[in-house]
């Protein structure tokens, strides 16, 4: 029997060493990716900062081997599901300056970068050129703000009298606290008073209740298959509304944290939405943040536990999902800060990165190659030390966190830089 070694010595001698983060490069390197990904339907790859400029680039490098040689066909990013629409129309050939799309269809400034616009450029090119890929929103409306983006979208397909009845009455509310900063327009929602807090919740339950019913009569009489997914489209959108609602009201009683499991929660129901209305062999790469994709609840002693988008995909399917934290060891990364003209906003800033701490995965990886890859469902058979590994970077410290639970895989960047954006904010 060979004897077990630690996993810094593992990865030093079994991890995949990665020279390269351009998206146009050569992809054989990126070969070990297969065997982690096995037959999966539903590959996530985080990252455990927003807008740091080599996690956008290693995402979109192994996006690119996922669709050329393992045959995915989605692309499911962490952004509205409503608003995203629009991006995947304008990914299937359209000619609006990419910039414009990735920021009205990208949440919390998310797709305000060259290195995003890079990736939405690789993916109309090769969809202009026949190959089919889908660009896709997850998470809730305007992650979350108003529901008003839903209830606009869903309102032409709302026929029968009472339920446009509340759906305007929704509207209405909703639209006081519709601004594109998630942060302002939870501050508005919080403004409101009880009565008409507690009026938006009844409207949007008697809305979702009302078109949930008749979902299973709108089916059978729809005349095309189009018509019956327009329908239950709609109902996303609505359901959207209604968990958006329910975030505001657990942030005033049970604080972000707690609240921001409805995010989680729609982005499984999405990722699974996808898999069901799509043709049979459809295969989904997820974008989002490490903290979203995990497996293992937030944070671990919380009762009740805060569940992940990773946790939901996880126990709904089991071996088809796997889970790939990408994540450094040096460098700089982005933190949320007050934003620097807008002190009621926040923004991404570029900030320094502390060491690994001792019990971090990060500090198990070689700083040598570009970057690394490792799988450590495979290192776990052959390590001594892997439940020593309890800590995980999240922006700029670390995230308590039994790493071979909750990943499949690790991407391990040597040393990071910000985006153009974060750069900005903090120059300010």
């Amino acid at each position: 029997m060979s004897r077990l070694i630690g996993f810094a010595e593992w990865v030093g001698g079994h991890g995949s060493p990665m020279a390269s983060y351009k998206l146009d490069d050569d992809l054989d390197e990126l070969e070990p990716l297969r065997a982690i990904v096995g037959d999966a339907r539903v590959v996530a790859l985080g990252e455990s900062s927003h807008h740091v400029s080599e996690f956008y680039r290693v995402r979109h490098r192994m996006m690119r081997y996922l669709v050329e040689r393992c045959g995915f066909t989605v692309y499911a990013l962490e952004a509205p599901f409503t608003q995203g629409q629009r991006l995947e129309q304008w990914v299937a050939g359209g000619s609006e300056p990419v910039e414009e799309v990735a920021a009205t269809s990208i949440a919390a400034n998310l797709g305000d970068c060259a290195e995003m616009h890079e990736a939405l450029r690789w993916i109309r090119d090769r969809n202009t050129a026949g190959t089919a890929l889908r660009c896709v929103g997850t998470d809730l409306p305007g992650a979350a703000g108003s529901p008003l983006p839903a209830l606009q979208a869903a309102e032409s397909h709302v026929r029968a009298a009472e339920a446009l009845a509340l759906l305007r009455r929704a509207s209405a509310i909703a639209e006081r606290f519709a601004v594109p900063s998630m942060l302002k327009s939870m501050a508005g929602y919080a403004a409101l008073e009880t009565a008409e807090q507690n009026a938006l919740t009844a409207a949007l339950s008697g809305l979702l209740a009302r078109m949930e019913r008749a979902d299973s009569y709108q089916r059978r009489s729809d005349s095309g298959e189009g018509e019956g997914e327009g329908y239950a489209t709609v109902l996303h959108h609505l359901r959207g509304a209604w968990l958006v609602d329910q975030l505001h009201r657990s942030n005033l009683t049970d604080g972000f944290e707690s609240a921001s499991t409805f995010r989680d929660q729609y982005i499984a129901d999405s990722v699974q939405r996808l898999l069901e209305t799509s043709p049979p062999g459809t295969r989904v790469i997820l974008a989002a943040h490490n903290w979203h994709i995990k497996k293992t609840p937030n944070p671990q002693d919380s009762a009740p536990p805060l569940l992940t988008a990773g946790y939901h995909l996880a126990a709904s399917l089991g071996d088809d999902y796997r889970a790939i934290g990408i994540t450094h060891s040096g460098g700089r990364t982005a933190t949320a800060g007050p934003h620097p003209d807008d002190p009621a906003d926040f923004a991404f800033i570029d900030a320094p990165l502390p060491e690994p701490a001792a019990n971090s995965i990060e500090a198990a990886f070689p700083t040598e190659p570009a970057w690394t890859l490792a799988d450590l469902r495979s290192a776990e058979g052959a390590i001594d030390d892997a439940a020593s590994f309890q800590a995980t970077r999240m922006s700029d410290y670390f995230l308590d966190e039994p790493v071979f639970q909750a990943f499949d895989a690790i991407a391990n960047v040597s040393r990071t830089t910000t985006t153009d954006f974060a750069l900005q904010a903090a120059r300010h």
